[in-house]
């Protein structure tokens, strides 16, 4: 009976060994473990987008957004590209739309 005793009190101190161990192991793995910060991209902002496209195309006098179409969701992203077309009268105009800068800044150039 003192046999039984002794091997069971010595599985349990082996286990509990075994578990601390683990749970070290674990601590340090997620302590290492670099946390990545994921945003969501910065998109321009669809109104303020075809406005200054409407004023590039038609001028400031008779710019409306009315006429415009671009794309939804356009990324801050210097370099990135989109087409958009303004509606003057019943004649429309395809543009390129190109980010400049990392602060939203535009270049609207029309496409013949």
């Amino acid at each position: 009976m003192a046999d039984q005793r002794n091997f069971a009190r010595t599985v349990l101190a082996i286990s509990s060994a075994v578990i601390a161990c683990c749970a070290v192991a674990v601590a340090i793995k997620v302590m290492a473990t670099d946390v990545i910060s994921v945003e969501p991209p910065r998109v321009l902002n669809q109104d303020a987008l075809e406005r200054q496209v409407a004023e590039e195309v038609l001028g400031p006098k008779q710019a409306s957004v009315q006429g415009v179409t671009c794309p939804v969701s356009v990324e801050v992203k210097v370099g990135n590209k989109v087409g958009c077309r303004v509606w003057d009268g019943s004649n429309p105009k395809d543009v390129e739309v190109e980010v400049i800068s990392d602060q939203g800044e535009l270049l609207v150039e029309s496409l013949h």
